[in-house]
This record gives C-alpha cells, sequence and structure tokens, in this order.
C-alpha cells in the first residue's frame, strides 16, 4: 500500500482531553474540518493508552467519540468517526490485552513499539497477542530504530518458523532491525505509516525509513497522525 492520503485515516489523536491531542472541542472541529478539506470520509480516533500517563477508560473513548460525532453533524462536517487505541508496547500489554478495544470492524489492535524496548519483549509480546486471536497493527513502524530496513544477506527464514512453532529457544538472535521486522510479517503483524514520516516532518532518518518501507510494500494502512491543526496542515500540505 502506498504511504498516500486515503479516504479513511487509521491513526489520529482528535478527541478531546484524553490524550496529548486537543483539550477542546473546538480544536478537535477544527481539526476535522481540514479532514473533510482534504478528502477523508472516515477517522479512527486513537487516543494514547500508556498505563499512569494517558489510561482514560474505554468507556471515556466511547463517549468522546459520541460527543465529537454529535458535534460534527451539527456542524456540517461530513466525517465518520471510528474507535481505536494506540497501546504502549510495555511490561503493562499484555494484561489490557485481556480487554482489548480494537480498532473498529476489524481484528487490529494498533499497538506502539518504544525505541526502548528489548527486541525479546517486542517478539513475545506481540506473539502473545496473535496467539489470542488479535493482529497487530504496528503504529509509525518507520520512527523506531528497531525495525529500521537493515541488509538481507544474513537473513534465515528458517529462524522464524521454528520460534513460530513453539521452539523459541532455538531462536537465538538478539540483534533488531530487519531479521525483527521480517519476523513481525511473518508473524501477521500489519503496519501503519505516517503521512508525515514521508514528508520529512520526523527528519531524514525516519524520512528514509518510511521511503524503505513503503518500497518495499510492507504498509498495510496509513494515518496521519495528528495531533492538532497546526500539525495537520503541515501533514496535509494545506496553507
Amino acid at each position: 500500500m502506498p504511504l498516500t492520503q486515503r479516504h479513511t485515516d487509521y491513526h489520529t489523536h482528535i478527541l478531546p482531553g484524553l490524550d496529548d491531542g486537543p483539550r477542546e472541542m473546538d480544536v478537535s472541529l477544527e481539526m476535522a474540518r481540514l479532514f473533510a478539506l482534504a478528502g477523508y470520509r472516515e477517522i479512527y480516533c486513537t487516543p494514547h493508552l500508556i498505563k499512569g500517563m494517558f489510561d482514560a477508560s474505554e468507556a471515556d473513548v466511547l463517549q468522546g467519540r459520541n460527543n465529537l460525532q454529535r458535534a460534527l453533524e451539527k456542524n456540517g462536517i461530513p466525517i465518520k468517526l471510528l474507535v481505536g487505541r494506540e497501546y504502549y508496547l510495555d511490561e503493562f500489554l499484555l494484561d489490557l490485552m485481556k480487554h482489548p478495544m480494537l480498532l473498529e470492524g476489524t481484528t487490529c489492535i494498533m499497538i506502539e513499539i518504544p525505541a526502548n524496548t528489548s527486541v525479546d519483549l517486542v517478539k513475545e509480546s506481540l506473539f502473545a497477542v496473535k496467539r489470542r486471536g488479535y493482529t497487530p497493527l504496528i503504529a509509525h513502524p518507520e520512527r523506531c530504530q528497531l525495525l529500521e530496513m537493515a541488509d538481507h544477506s544474513q537473513h534465515s527464514p528458517g529462524r522464524f518458523k521454528r520460534w513460530l512453532s513453539g521452539s523459541r529457544e532455538q531462536y537465538n538472535n538478539n540483534q533488531p532491525g530487519n531479521d525483527l521486522l521480517d519476523y513481525l510479517k511473518l508473524l501477521g503483524c500489519q503496519f501503519q505509516g505516517n503521512l508525515g514520516s514521508i514528508n520529512g516532518q520526523y527528519g531524514n532518518r525516519v524520512k528514509t525509513s518510511a521511503q524503505n518501507f513503503q518500497k518495499n510494500g510492507i504498509y498495510t494502512h496509513s494515518g496521519t497522525d495528528a495531533h492538532s491543526p497546526e500539525s495537520l496542515k503541515t501533514i496535509l500540505g494545506i496553507a
């Protein structure tokens, strides 16, 4: 999937008062107007879920979506809002997976991989998520240094098959990067790219990584990851 603007944005922080996105409803409405102007028709509201920092309840997310949807209809903004979460991959993730909020209408769970996470924790956590019947959707993988694409010359597919079959003790790979990315692909993960990454919003390293992901056909979903009208204007190229 090319990392280009689509009718659906799978990753936004548009709901007011739930995370580091907008605080007020008026700001959320301005973001929605910009989305509509750019041709979007559906937006996934995916507030952060980081224990101890951003941990609004599922009820809060649903109520926030309903309130904003009513405001959109009142103001004649033709955007449909869908719900989800952006889960943080840490030691609390698997406990949260007992009752996860899926991306509405899908089996996907959006998960952010922090740069300081160990490769083993990434493998084990996402393997467990997959075993529970969900599809991990990795948020903006081009921004994660663990997933930077590297030389394929040392790639050995058999190692991943042994790990998936349960012989994890035989899978002895601690090198981040391409091997981890290939493992996640084999596991069945999907990958959401940020439009701002390909535009250079996060710097040249991330831009190059996004180009590599796009060139190799890794992206399955795209999104703006927008937090404010100002950032959205930059991402969408709206003056």
